[in-house]
């Protein structure tokens, strides 16, 4: 009896050791980057953050927050009119991402491009200690396009 309890314990222990190193793996997505825009190279950096067992992203910085008039550049090609007053330095780019620990890899969410309002597939997946490799997509990820954000903290 003392010898099945001792095998319980320890299996026990090593589903939790498992888990564990899979929700830090899975967590290391979190936190901010660097991404330089495709079309407009503009610089923006962008929050990762958690969001109950799903992953999302948020700017939180532009390099020209501002219309020529000085005012706060909007979401104007959001296609949900409500959110279309919001600031453009607040808008939310990423939702639904769920780390696959057999690929490696986040997925199962959406990006929402704000430079022709639409809103596209997503995988990410590190190349480098600090860079994620973000594909946009439609159907499958090979009809995508890969955008690097550099990680800072």
């Amino acid at each position: 009896m003392n010898r099945f309890i001792t095998m319980l314990l320890l299996a026990t222990a090593v589903c939790t050791a498992t888990g564990s190193v899979s929700a830090q793996e899975a967590d290391r997505i979190l936190g901010i980057y660097k991404v330089e825009g495709e079309t407009t190279h503009e610089l923006s950096k962008v929050r990762i953050y958690k969001t109950g067992d799903t992953y999302e992203a948020r700017i939180i910085w532009l390099e020209h927050p501002n219309d020529e008039a000085g005012n706060p550049r909007l979401d104007l090609l959001n296609p949900d009119p409500a959110l279309r007053s919001g600031r453009a330095d607040a808008i939310v780019l990423v939702r639904g991402l769920r780390y696959d620990a057999k690929k490696e890899r986040w997925t199962g969410g959406t990006i929402y491009n704000p430079v022709d309002g639409k809103v596209y597939d997503v995988q990410a997946e590190f190349d480098g200690p600090q860079e994620l490799r973000v594909r946009g997509y439609i159907g499958k990820p090979m009809f995508g396009r890969d955008l690097v954000w550099e990680k800072l903290e």
